[in-house]
């Protein structure tokens, strides 16, 4: 999921507001068939694959600080 994040974020660099919201539409929808396909479906059967809260908030901590440094 994150590099379809880090790709979106490349695809979108440049476009127009109206195309760069498309996208993000698109890209939002392959993420949630791919969380709701393969991701739940695996952590349902492997528990041990989630990631508890401290590791989530690691995690968007890092991710948001990222964003907040992109140009």
């Amino acid at each position: 999921m994150a590099a379809l994040d880090d790709a979106l974020g490349e695809a979108i660099n440049g476009l127009a507001p109206p195309q760069a919201h498309d996208l993000k539409l698109i890209f939002g929808n392959i993420m949630g068939a791919i969380s709701e396909k393969i991701i739940s479906p695996a952590v349902e059967s492997f528990p041990q694959l989630a990631p508890d809260e401290k590791n989530w908030s690691e995690i968007a901590r890092a991710r948001a600080a990222a964003r907040c440094n992109e140009p």
